[in-house]
């Protein structure tokens, strides 16, 4: 009788088991890819040295646990310069400062995870890595991107605020040295998301 017992929960206890890892592997599958584009508003030091940043991302999530979602995320991101930087003053001789600035891009290369409220309609997220620098004079650095989104089904509507940690130095065209420097690139950004 004790066999039988012991037998009946084992037997209980592994199809127990093998049903929770099933589960697991199916909400894995429930996964997709998610293509994005946005356009954004430069913020802080990035306003002065850019006029309009846009950018595109590919993400590829996994459900883990009901209405969370995590995966991983590649995009590109680039910020239009702003003209240019001069500085004169007068004393005994004239004192010139030119900087031009470049425009910057980076491959965003994160972590992103999102989290669905009120029947999956609304979700908030976080994109967290590291912003490689591509192109112009600035430095790669963290990236994060905290996002609010609305879910329409084939598309969702996309607000978020992007954070590149890597600075920047413009050196001046007239004397030489570095006479701006930016602590790095924020933006404030608008965008689509298409789902696969």
């Amino acid at each position: 009788m004790k066999k039988t017992i012991l037998f009946t929960a084992m037997a209980i206890f592994g199809f127990c088991k093998m049903n929770a890892q099933d589960d697991f592997v199916e909400k894995a599958k429930t996964g997709g890819f998610y293509i994005g584009a946005n356009i954004g508003l430069p913020l802080s030091t990035a306003s002065d040295i850019s006029s309009f940043n846009f950018g595109f991302d590919g993400a590829y999530l996994f459900e883990i646990i009901d209405n969370l979602e995590i995966g991983g995320l590649l995009g590109y991101t680039h910020f239009i310069a702003d003209g240019s930087y001069s500085y004169n003053t007068y004393f005994d001789d004239e004192f010139v400062v030119i900087a031009d600035y470049k425009d910057a891009s980076f491959i965003p290369i994160a972590a992103s995870a999102r989290y669905y409220f009120a029947n999956r309609r609304f979700f908030g997220g976080l994109d967290l890595g590291v912003g490689v620098n591509v192109s112009g004079d600035a430095k790669s650095g963290f990236y994060a991107r905290p996002k609010f989104g609305f879910d329409l089904g084939a598309i969702a509507l996309i607000a978020s605020f992007q954070s590149i940690s890597g600075g920047v130095d413009y050196g001046d065209t007239y004397y030489g040295g570095n006479y701006v420097s930016g602590s790095g690139f924020n933006s404030f950004n608008f965008g689509v998301e298409f789902g696969f």
